[in-house]
């Protein structure tokens, strides 16, 4: 799980560096076909994309630690999922300014849509420099 948190420490920290870098004036987003781009001559702008990157690959690469309990416990917490828990599943996808969300809660779909909203809202404002 240490690997997991470190690489979302890593993406939310190269975001926020890139956002600074973008408040200085040091970076300019712009928009190619649905594709968010920044452009900039400086060479501290490759920090925040590395961290971001080395950040991903963290996430999916770090595997989760496997339950050491009881094999009984783990057939008795399978069988309740089986007799009336309802898991909640749902997800966000981005693909420039497109959401595509999906989900099987109502409450879930409603989150990810303020979201959605929230980032489309803030890729907007970069766009017309109004951040």
């Amino acid at each position: 799980m240490n690997g997991r948190l470190a690489a979302i420490f890593l993406i939310l920290a190269g975001f926020i560096i890139l956002i600074m870098l973008a408040l200085e004036g040091l970076v300019q987003f712009g928009i190619f076909l649905f594709i968010p781009f920044a452009v900039s001559t400086d060479p501290l702008t490759v920090l925040p994309f590395i961290m971001i990157f080395s950040g991903v690959v963290l996430f999916f690469i770090s595997v989760p630690v496997p339950y050491k309990g009881d094999i009984n416990t783990d057939m008795q917490d399978k069988e309740e999922d089986k007799n009336g828990k309802k898991s909640k599943i749902g997800g966000l996808v981005m693909i420039g300014p497109i959401p595509i969300i999906f989900g099987n809660d109502k409450k879930l779909i409603y989150i990810y849509m303020a979201v959605a909203a929230c980032i489309i809202i803030l890729y907007i404002l970069s766009i017309f420099n109004l951040l």
